[in-house]
């Protein structure tokens, strides 16, 4: 019974191995424009560190500020929005973890 188990668990993730392959899904709205981020230095380093990475991929608020590409386009052009969005996400951090 094990056997037939990971025999059948193995085909399927072949399967769709080759599906994803072959019909890329497109990407969402949050991970293009987190990619479009990633060429800004400021935004590259928050997302390498491990605690802000979480947050930005995992927190509503944050997500739902990212999945918006006129937000995108005022972070890359403004200091000041950038600096909003940094303190936005360590303080969404900070809620996460319990630090006050």
């Amino acid at each position: 019974m094990l056997i037939s188990d990971f025999i059948g668990d193995l085909i399927g993730e072949l399967f769709s191995g080759i599906l994803d392959a072959i019909i890329p899904i497109p990407k969402s709205k949050l991970e293009k424009n987190i990619g479009e981020l990633k060429g800004e230095e400021w935004f590259s380093q928050l997302d390498k560190d491990v605690r802000y990475n979480y947050i930005i991929w995992h927190n509503k608020k944050v997500k739902r500020f990212l999945s918006k590409p006129e937000n995108i386009k005022i972070l890359k052009s403004s200091e000041e929005e950038r600096e909003r969005f940094i303190a936005l996400v360590i303080k969404e951090h900070k809620k996460f973890t319990g630090i006050r």
